[in-house]
């Protein structure tokens, strides 16, 4: 009856060993996420750089606000 008993608390921490290793392997951020950053872009009329994610482009030219893409559609329209 022991042997019985203990073969069960045996698989029982191995399942709770098994189910926390899990949770923190689908816990934890993708590497490829934290590795790679973004692509840097320089605005046309101020020159600030930022995430090519947050700019704003029209016709192939790249702005950091949609001011500046207004203030360089005034431009043109000179």
């Amino acid at each position: 009856m022991a042997k019985f008993l203990l073969v069960i608390a045996v698989f029982i921490v191995v399942y709770l060993f098994l189910r926390s290793y899990r949770r923190r392997v689908e816990a934890a951020p993708p590497p490829a996420a934290a590795k790679h950053g973004e692509d840097m872009v320089r605005c046309r009329i101020c020159g600030v750089h930022l995430p090519k994610s947050e700019s704003v482009t029209s016709r192939g030219e790249i702005y950091c606000s949609k001011e500046h893409l207004q203030l360089a559609d005034r431009e043109r329209g000179r």
